[in-house]
């Protein structure tokens, strides 16, 4: 009878609440498994809506030396554009998945190759990029897990621009030369 009791109180509890139940873990991964799998057909096929539609309408995306994307419309409109300068290539591997109540947390590693074409803008070369990757997924309210927030963090060091030369006459390395106030 305390058994009944206490299942009876934690469905009232449950039902009281705005928050959306998830299932059990493993079918939490496999759903997740199933979005990623999802997001990478999106953007291996040069789908910006489908990328975007990954997101929750406030969702954040932070890709490896570009600002951060707050928006599902900012997202999509970043991936339009991006879409439009060539083949993009991109692979995940999660290495972890924990998940409490309506949030789940994915870490793992990326491969992101670019093949730029003759519309992609000047400074904006074929590359390969590879690094480690996390994702604040949400359950939303109806029901479908979304990514409120995915960040990838590149491996690879950084280009190095070189400097412009100095003018004649003056050292590398030294300080501007300041104008002249009368």
């Amino acid at each position: 009878m305390k058994r009944v009791l206490v299942l009876a109180l934690g469905m009232a509890i449950a039902g009281c609440t705005n928050v959306k139940q998830a299932a059990d873990e493993t079918s939490v991964r496999d759903v997740i498994d199933g979005q990623v799998a999802g997001l990478l057909e999106c953007w291996n096929t040069g789908e910006h809506e489908c990328v975007a539609g990954a997101f929750a309408e406030d969702g954040w995306q932070m890709m490896p030396n570009a600002p951060a994307q707050a928006g599902a419309d900012a997202i999509q409109r970043h991936w339009q554009q991006a879409f439009g300068w060539g083949v993009w290539e991109v692979s995940m591997e999660t290495s972890l998945l924990e998940q409490s109540g309506p949030v789940a947390i994915e870490r793992g590693k990326y491969v992101i190759r670019f093949v730029a074409d003759a519309a992609a803008p000047p400074g904006r070369p074929s590359s390969q990029d590879r690094g480690n990757y996390v994702t604040h997924w949400r359950l939303e309210s109806d029901g479908r897990w979304r990514i409120a927030a995915q960040a990838l963090v590149s491996e690879v060091p950084a280009r190095v621009v070189p400097a412009a030369p100095a003018p004649p006459g003056v050292p590398p390395g030294a300080p501007p030369a300041q104008p002249d106030r009368d």
